[in-house]
Parts: structure tokens; sequence; C-alpha cells
């Protein structure tokens, strides 16, 4: 079956932005117009651009949703028609563009709120699952989030955590792929409140074999430039931060990506490179099987949960336990 496509995302794109004719039915509208149509939006519209960002393609969105695929397209022409702009880029995987992100998040908190409605209404008469989307980074999720999390998923709530570095995490919550996150950013995303949970200590740390090998005059910007720096994926910048604050440049070392927490730390205290290792990680290693480069005090990453302004029993569930078990997990000022 062929998926609709009606003008190309470059063409459409070319429509909107020069405001010239408008085809295929979309059309810019006025704000007060837009603003009137977004609440007028049929649900089924909302859903269908959910699911196929979701699922990847129309016509597996069509599976999933039981309906025909021509059906599941007319209903994004319409969508895109109702709110005047392309919504989904028709790539390999389908990728929401700027308005579609802004309403695939509308879509996504209509589900949040209708899954907590179920809950209740069926809650005497069979389990009902709410499903939490968030995000986390990973030697949070692999030190402290999961065991915070262990009562919540008792209480028919259903966590689905996405693992993405802390100073980039935010970017799925302005996409609407998350409701909440734990981030570095200490600027709330629109939509969004803001709880600062404490900061994460880390040390620079390597073998002393290593260590001797690499740094035998200690930090410098010569020696950090040369020496193999273990980084988690090309995500990473924590390296890179704590590197400026001794160098006060940005320097070019070989790196090797291990993209586990466990892995990480494993591959430093085997002598792949020198990294920063949560304290109580490098804590739990054996005596002299790592040692700190730096006598400075160890860098303190500031964490903060951020969350979509929605009231939803769930969501604050899962945020309760979040922030009350980073009082313990983390430094606090």
């Amino acid at each position: 079956m062929n998926e609709y496509r009606g003008d190309s995302p470059k063409s459409a794109a070319n429509t909107l932005d020069t405001g010239s004719s408008p085809t295929d039915g979309i059309s810019l509208l006025e704000p007060h117009d837009l603003s009137a149509r977004i609440r007028a939006i049929p649900i089924e519209q909302l859903m269908a651009l959910q699911s196929i960002i979701e699922e990847g393609s129309f016509d597996a969105a069509a599976d999933v949703m039981h309906i025909s695929q021509s059906a599941i397209s007319q209903r994004i022409k319409s969508l895109e028609s109702q709110v005047g702009h392309i919504v989904i880029q028709r790539s390999k995987p389908v990728q929401a563009t700027a308005m579609g992100q802004l309403l695939l998040r509308l879509a996504r908190q209509i589900t949040l709120a209708q899954e907590e409605a179920a809950q209740r209404i069926e809650s005497e008469q069979r389990s009902s699952t709410v499903n939490i989307r968030i995000v986390v980074n990973a030697d949070s999720l692999e030190g402290w989030v999961l065991p915070a999390l262990a009562p919540v998923v008792k209480q028919s709530i259903a966590i689905d955590i996405k693992r993405q570095d802390e100073h980039i995490s935010t970017r799925m919550l302005r996409s609407g792929e998350a409701m909440a996150a734990i981030t570095a950013e200490d600027t709330p995303v629109q939509g969004c409140t803001m709880t600062k949970l404490g900061s994460m200590a880390y040390f620079a740390a390597a073998t002393p074999e290593f260590a001797e090998r690499w740094f035998p005059e200690g930090l410098t910007r010569e020696s950090l430039e040369v020496a193999p720096l273990v980084q988690y994926d090309r995500d990473d910048q924590l390296q890179y931060h704590f590197i400026r604050r001794i160098t006060r440049a940005k320097v070019h070392p070989p790196m090797h990506f291990v993209p586990t927490s466990t892995g990480y730390n494993d591959a430093v205290s085997l002598g792949f490179g020198w990294g920063l290792i949560p304290s109580t990680s490098f804590a739990a290693y054996p005596r002299n099987t790592l040692v700190r480069l730096s006598p400075q005090e160890p860098l303190l990453l500031p964490l903060f949960w951020q969350q979509w302004k929605l009231s939803s029993p769930a969501l604050d569930t899962v945020a309760q336990a979040i922030i009350r078990a980073s009082a313990d997990a983390l430094v606090q000022d």
C-alpha cells in the first residue's frame, strides 16, 4: 500500500516559510485561528500522529491501530490541514516536524490522562497500568534510580526509561518524547516544573600504571592531549567540562567509547584510559586498583528533575520517589 505523501517535506516547508500559495489544503493561519483549530483537533488524529512516530511508519501504525493505511494517511492529511503545517517528515523512519513535536507532546499528555482515568474507573474490576516515560542519565540509572523506583512499579505504574546524557536529556521533554527527565540544565523547559536534586560527585581516575605512564607531571594540557580517554558515548560532555576546568582549552585525545556505566568504570580500572568515575563507584574498587589524578575536590555535577505541568498522580508518584532518593544518593548543598 502506498503511504499518503502530499507535498514533499521540502516543498511544503518552502510554501510555509515563504508565504507562497498553499497546496494540498495546507495554509498559514493567524495565531488566534491556529489556537482555536488546535483545541478542535479530533483525538483520533493525535493518536494517529503518536502511533506513526512511535512505530516509525504509516504501515506499522495502521497495523497497531487496526485501521487501513489509507485511513491513517487521511487522518494525518486532515491534521496538517487543520493546523496549517506539515507535521510529519516522510522519511525512513518518519520523524515529527517542529509542529509535529508540539502535537506529539499533546497526544502523549492526553494518553496519560486517559490511562489514569481508566485506572481509576476500572480499579475495582481489574488491574490497569499507567505508563510513565522518563529520561535518566546513565550513572544515576545504574546507581540509585532503579532502587528508588522499585516501590513505584508495585502501584500499577509501568516505567519506560530512556537513557540519555544529562546535558541533552531535556530535548526529549521539548519534543514530547518523555514526561520527565533528570537533567543538568537548570532552566525549566517551557511547560515543565523543576526541582534541584543535588549533585553527583566524580573523581578523575586511572590505574596507577596508567597515571605513571601518561601523567608523570600531573594533569597538564600537553598530557591530556595525548593520554587515552574513556568516553561513555559521543554525547558525553562530562570529561570535557573537567578538562576545561583545568586547562581552559579544548583538547583532542584518543578515545575509547564504552556505553554502560559499569563497563565504563571497568574499562578505566583495566587501563583503557582515564575517566571520571562517580565517587561511590571509585570507593567500591579494591585498594590500589585506581588512583585519583587530581588532588582537587571532586567535580560536582548538579542534577535537576523536570516534569510536565500536568495533574497526574502517577507522574507525581514517580517524581516523589526520585526526589526522596536523591536526598541520600546525591551531595546536597
